[in-house]
């Protein structure tokens, strides 16, 4: 059904938006019911035609908007509860999740036409709705990493229904940043992910909608104050520790480079558009992608405590009872249920058995190994890169022509992701410009660790101490002057 909407006032209330359109939109007949009926109610009301029509348009955008879970939604997590999911071994048996680059051609087919079903079908966006619900439950605290743990796995015993061969797969952004401008990667194509500065138009996610009735977009290294993909140097900082809570948020974390959820925080950031929004970033299939990479960097640092890090239970290592999370976050202590899985509890997220029974990794790409293909290669000091746009000979899919779209709408409401600002090299920098920083942040690269007691100067901390004392005393000496020269005015 095609409902006319004379003004796009649905966009106060998705995204702050002020300008007016006239444009035709396919909404649902279930959208023309309650719309229909919210004007018939109106009809002995003492109000205007068209003010009731632009009042029941905004109730029913407004619902929309609020990304509510629905029924439909409820059942697909009420089932994973109901046949025990984690506590049985899958029918579908042990995953290999590989970078996304090493996929041949089948299978990288395999995986999107499982996204491309599971979005027909509405399950892709059951499972966004949910994520949209816990950003106060699974953010900014200790069931970050535990809790997207389990939603992924159910996602992809979700893609497994459909196609038991497939796996998901992750994004290794470490062989994107690398190269001369990481927006240019082969990646942000038409053979994998589609437009990074616009509407998703071209290859397999093409105009898939997103969680408010527009069309998935992004924003790729937008401005100078975007964040930055993650490098191997992150990594092997945050393995310079043994804690889980050495790598998580609490109360008082700072955004430091050794705190996993900021550095996933940067990514979101560094893509913008739809990724940029907590409510709004698992509707865009590169979600799945990227945190598929968290959850192997996890991994591999879980790897790290169990062999360098002496006697810690890796299956009972969290936070502080009273020191789960940030200000305002809910239900993220060790044994507080996880959200939309009420058989499990945060703790089951840390479970061994998810990378012994359901799913393991295959190693990131490295040149000596699985660095070949079409679209990686080793360059000449011995690193694994991604090859540029022009790698990808497909033809832009015309699958899914559109003949009416719902336009892009400049989303600024939700809750926006806050990584580690980026190296300035954004989508408007040139390649000279780009060079030259990549050069800086490669020798910097080089000299990066993290710093021990006994590496710091103590002198250093004295002479620091000095300054601050010096900038004090000059400060306390100012106010006195001002204070007394005031005084003195007053009583002329």
């Amino acid at each position: 059904m095609v409902f006319y909407l004379a003004h796009l006032s649905v966009a106060l209330i998705l995204c702050n938006y002020t300008q007016a359109y006239q444009f035709i939109v396919n909404l649902p007949d279930s959208a023309q019911t309650e719309i229909e009926e919210c004007i018939q109610m109106s009809r002995n009301s003492p109000v205007i035609p068209w003010q009731a029509e632009l009042a029941c348009s905004h109730e029913y955008f407004a619902n929309l908007g609020a990304n509510n879970l629905t029924e439909e939604d409820w059942a697909v997590f009420e089932t994973a509860t109901e046949e025990g999911f984690g506590h049985t071994p899958p029918s579908f048996g042990i995953s290999k999740r590989r970078d996304i680059r090493t996929l041949s051609d089948e299978e990288w087919k395999n995986v999107t036409d499982v996204f491309r079903e599971l979005y027909e079908t509405g399950v892709l966006q059951s499972f966004g709705r949910l994520h949209g619900k816990v950003k106060l439950r699974a953010h900014k605290g200790g069931a970050f990493l535990p809790w997207h743990r389990v939603f992924l796995a159910h996602f992809e015993q979700e893609m497994k229904k459909i196609n038991p061969s497939v796996s998901l797969p992750y994004w290794d952004y470490t062989i994107d940043i690398e190269i001369l401008q990481p927006y240019e990667s082969v990646l942000w194509t038409q053979c994998y992910y589609g437009e990074n500065n616009d509407i998703v138009k071209s290859g397999s996610f093409n105009f898939m909608y997103g969680a408010h009735g527009t069309v998935i977009a992004r924003q790729i290294a937008e401005n100078c104050d975007s964040t930055r993909l993650i490098t191997k140097t992150d990594i092997d900082i945050l393995k310079g520790f043994c804690r889980f809570e050495d790598i998580t948020t609490g109360a008082d974390t700072e955004e430091t480079g050794h705190n996993l959820e900021t550095l996933h925080d940067g990514v979101h950031d560094y893509i913008g558009g739809d990724m940029g929004v907590v409510e709004n970033s698992a509707y865009d299939p590169i979600f799945w992608f990227h945190h598929a990479f968290i959850d192997y960097i996890w991994e591999s640092y879980r790897e790290h405590q169990t062999a360098n890090c002496g006697e810690i239970d890796i299956e009972s290592d969290y936070r502080r009872e009273n020191d789960t999370g940030r200000e305002g976050t809910i239900e993220q202590g060790y044994n507080d249920t996880l959200f939309g899985y009420r058989h499990l509890k945060i703790k089951d997220g840390l479970w061994r058995n998810w990378t012994e029974v359901f799913f393991n990794y295959e190693t990131q790409p490295a040149c000596g190994g699985t660095c070949t293909g079409e679209y990686l290669y080793c360059d000449n000091e011995n690193r694994c890169l991604s090859r540029t746009k022009n790698a990808c000979k497909e033809e832009i899919s015309t699958r899914k022509k559109r003949e009416l779209l719902v336009p892009q709408i400049s989303c600024v409401s939700g809750t926006k992701f806050r990584g580690l600002r980026g190296d300035g090299r954004t989508i408007d920098t040139s390649k000279e410009e780009s060079k030259n920083i990549l050069k800086k942040l490669r020798q910097a690269f080089i000299s990066e660790k993290p710093e021990t007691e006994e590496d710091r100067d103590p002198s250093l901390e004295r002479f620091g101490f000095v300054v601050i004392g010096i900038c004090v005393g000059v400060a306390c000496t100012i106010a006195v002057f001002l204070i007394v020269r005031l005084w003195r005015n007053r009583n002329k």
